[in-house]
């Protein structure tokens, strides 16, 4: 089973990258369960606000219309 940032990724581009590139291009979208819970200017608010709501490794926070960096087993640490 895939872990919260997988699975939030996955999920982004499925259902939710084309719109959101279009309308929040340099935004930080906010996710959890697959879902995006808020939408940030600075990925610092959104770290905070994440670790806040759902604690440390159960959200992700991306940033729209940036190309996807690979972090290899790294992306494991953090789940």
């Amino acid at each position: 089973m895939p872990g919260q940032a997988q699975a939030n990724y996955e999920a982004y581009v499925a259902k939710h990258q084309a719109d959101m590139e279009r309308d929040h291009r340099g935004k930080i979208a906010l996710m959890h369960d697959g879902e995006i819970v808020g939408i940030y200017n600075d990925d610092g608010d959104a770290y905070e606000i994440g670790c806040d709501k759902f604690g440390l490794g159960n959200f992700s926070a991306i940033e729209v219309g940036a190309e996807p960096i690979d972090l290899g087993i790294l992306a494991f640490a953090f789940d």
